[in-house]
């Protein structure tokens, strides 16, 4: 679905305009064929760029952010060639640029070089490290205000694109749809900005119960303040974002640990940075407010078997699909693999137990290294998974701990379509 959601946004609508507006021309060279198809797709490549990272639950189902990424820094690639190669081809047949265009020229020039902050894309990984450190600890806020700016920038981007288009005639055709859809998808997107917005206002506000610290893990149990509650899935993330004075403001995504049918909302952080240690030290009582639930780490049980596949703090997403297992049992069976480094790091070690006891369709394994010292290998699945190529698996670790598990299947012929995981940005 997602492919195919894709393909319409990123090739069949602008594909459709740009044939309805070279029909209405009297007569095109090869030039501008080119010209006229890198900047129409590039004012749809900009407007969708918007469009497939807004934080709705409902959009994220269809372009899962993690999924996104690359997508994102390669089709952003593309469009500053097309502006690059629209100004060039302006300055060759001696053309005019004015300033609406050097405006936008400008402006994606800048996008795309601070996108490089928070996009660890291919060929700029050294280079965005480098930066991060120069900038220092101390410019956090700064650094996620200048993420939110990117974004809004990209809607006037968006819309200086749409008068450019408009002033250069592409919206003068004896076609409606050419003459009216630009303006139209512009609309939609500005409105699912501004409703992505505006219903963060309204998000149930949480009260916090209970700080946890488990080595590095602190676990933040909050109940709703009024008779409000978030929606989300078992498996799935939220960014939370504190509304007390005097906490940090910006969002950030965590796992939940709790299940949709607990009272409580619980997440399952790692203490990692700033915002990660100030929140592990947030006293009872503070207001928080979660936006989500967003992901698709969400196992379809009745289509086959299923592995489960977790380590260290990637544990959080897998306990909160076992929680779920008490009301929703699985149809087939469920292999889980849980790898900690100390008892204490399975976070609910005793709720696991009574887990596994109600559902006959689950065998779960923990691997504490301190007791055993086994690590994921190829050996250890080998022996563990009778027919591993009969299950779907779905992972969530380290990257380091991603790649042993991905190759080590791959070696007992499980194919690629068969993994899903998640990586949520910040």
């Amino acid at each position: 679905m997602m492919i195919l959601l894709l393909i319409f946004l990123y090739g069949i609508i602008p594909g459709i305009q740009f044939t309805l507006f070279m029909v209405d021309l009297p007569f095109f060279g090869v030039m501008d064929s080119v010209n006229y198809f890198l900047s129409i797709f590039s004012y749809y490549f900009i407007l969708n760029h918007i469009l497939i990272t807004i934080k709705l639950p409902f959009l994220q189902r269809h372009f899962p952010y993690d999924r996104m990424v690359k997508f994102h820094a390669v089709s952003g690639t593309l469009i500053i060639i097309s502006i690059y190669w629209h100004a060039f081809y302006k300055l060759i047949i001696g053309k005019e640029i004015v300033f609406l265009s050097w405006l936008i020229f400008v402006l994606f020039t800048l996008l795309y070089l601070s996108a490089i902050l928070w996009i660890d894309a291919p060929g700029v990984r050294h280079v965005r490290r480098r930066i991060l450190k120069w900038i220092g600890r101390d410019s956090l806020a700064r650094y996620d205000q200048l993420k939110s700016v990117h974004g809004y920038a990209f809607l006037l981007l968006g819309f200086l694109g749409y008068l450019h288009i408009r002033d250069a005639g592409l919206t003068d055709s004896s076609y409606a749809f050419a003459s009216i859809y630009p303006l139209i998808h512009l609309l939609l997107v500005g409105f699912l900005v501004l409703y992505s917005r505006l219903r963060k206002i309204w998000l149930p506000r949480l009260e916090l119960q209970n700080n946890q610290r488990i080595h590095d893990v602190s676990i933040l149990t909050f109940v709703p303040k009024g008779a409000k509650r978030i929606t989300y899935r078992a498996g799935q993330f939220g960014y939370i974002r504190w509304k007390t004075p005097g906490l940090p403001s910006e969002e950030h995504p965590f796992s939940f640990l709790s299940c949709p049918s607990d009272p409580e909302i619980s997440l399952g952080i790692k203490v990692l940075g700033d915002f990660t240690e100030t929140t592990a030290n947030v006293q009872v009582g503070s207001i928080a407010q979660i936006n989500g639930g967003f992901g698709n780490f969400i196992p379809d049980y009745s289509k086959g078997k299923i592995c489960l596949i977790g380590s260290g703090i990637g544990i959080v997403p897998i306990l909160s699909l076992l929680r779920d297992m008490k009301n929703h049992q699985p149809e087939n069976s469920v292999q889980c693999f849980l790898a900690v480094n100390t008892r204490e790091d399975l976070l609910i070690g005793d709720e696991i137990e009574k887990i596994v006891a109600m559902t006959p369709n689950l065998n779960i394994r923990t691997l504490v290294y301190q007791e055993d010292g086994i690590l994921y290998s190829t050996d250890f699945f080998k022996e563990a998974i009778v027919s591993p190529k009969d299950y779907t698996y779905y992972l969530c670790s380290s990257m380091p701990v991603r790649a042993i598990v991905l190759n080590a299947l791959n070696e007992l012929g499980v194919p690629h379509h068969h993994f899903h995981f998640e990586a949520f940005s910040y």
